[in-house]
């Protein structure tokens, strides 16, 4: 919550109470498969323009899949404050800590509720992780699982690159397993979703991309048109030199009753230099990518500043 309050002359700052609780299907870091093992987790709460003070840290709770903080700071910003940013990490005790994902909380989504009869406002949120920084190689590993009792359904996994225009400028998936000119790879398709690890697997050397690519978009169809609602649970997850860099999951009951689903999208950053895979999965009907596109398109303008 945050405190907006005047005594009668301006604050020179104002004060967010922020509660650090708990976070769901994490990726388990530490060997790289998504059931065998466990993270070591902890949340930083960025020192951002704005703020006073350093980087807020919760405790590291070992072991799980799906830690509690339940952990308080008390953070005093200024008008220079945009929004609050947090990363989630995995801790090493060899090597250096690996990242599990970022979330961000705009300033405009306390001042949108502001009230000038009450100046505390309160936020409840379930933040998804998102915009990972990327290196110019790295893989993406997609899985997925069925629910007890139900006939596993074929789904392919496709990665399709948009040109400025947002059409489809080339596309991999299990019918055309290399393209854009051997910068982007596919490891086949996996029809059943069995077995520990990620069913499939997409290869990216950024340096390679033709240079009229603008995006690639990572979607998981149903060709059948059978639900992905069949799925127990969904994965996707950033591989950078054999080490998870960022996990992004849907678990049980979230998969949506859907034959098209747009996982993450690898755009340019903000800055103009690199690029970021941005989480997403959202309903993008369609049986493949082309047919998913329009549904694509629409979201990545409203939501992703196409």
């Amino acid at each position: 919550n945050m405190d907006f309050s005047d005594d009668g002359s301006k604050p020179e700052f104002n004060v967010a109470t922020i509660e650090v609780l708990e976070a769901r299907n994490l990726i388990a870091s530490d060997i790289g498969f998504f059931r065998a093992g466990k993270s070591d987790a902890y949340v930083i709460v960025k020192d951002v323009k704005g703020m006073v003070g350093d980087d807020r840290r919760t405790s590291v709770v070992n072991a799980s899949l799906n830690p509690t903080w339940n952990e308080t700071f008390h953070c005093k910003f200024n008008y220079k404050l945009s929004a609050f940013k947090f990363k989630l990490m995995d801790k090493d005790v060899v090597t250096a800590d690996d990242p599990l994902g970022k979330a961000t909380v705009p300033i405009d989504w306390f001042l949108d509720k502001l009230d000038p009869a009450n100046p505390i406002v309160m936020l409840d949120l379930w933040l998804p992780l998102a915009k990972v920084p990327l290196p110019m190689n790295f893989q993406i590993g997609l899985a997925w699982d069925f629910k007890k009792k139900e006939t596993p359904i074929d789904l392919d996994a496709s990665i399709a690159g948009l040109d400025r225009g947002e059409n489809i400028y080339d596309k991999v998936f299990f019918g055309h397993l290399v393209g854009f000119d051997g910068a982007v790879s596919h490891s086949g398709d996996d029809r059943t979703g069995d077995g520990d690890g990620d069913d499939e697997t997409i290869t990216f050397d950024m340096s390679r991309l033709p240079a009229q690519v603008e995006k690639l978009v990572v979607t998981v169809n149903s060709f059948s048109g059978q639900p992905l609602s069949h799925m127990k649970y969904a994965y996707v997850r950033i591989i950078d030199r054999g080490r998870t860099h960022a996990f992004f999951g849907i678990g049980k009951g979230h998969v949506p009753e859907t034959d098209g689903l747009l996982l993450g999208v690898v755009q340019r950053s903000a800055e103009g230099h690199g690029w970021d895979f941005v989480t997403t999965a959202v309903n993008a009907p369609g049986r493949d990518v082309a047919s998913s596109l329009p549904h694509i398109v629409g979201y990545g303008r409203a939501h992703l500043g196409w």
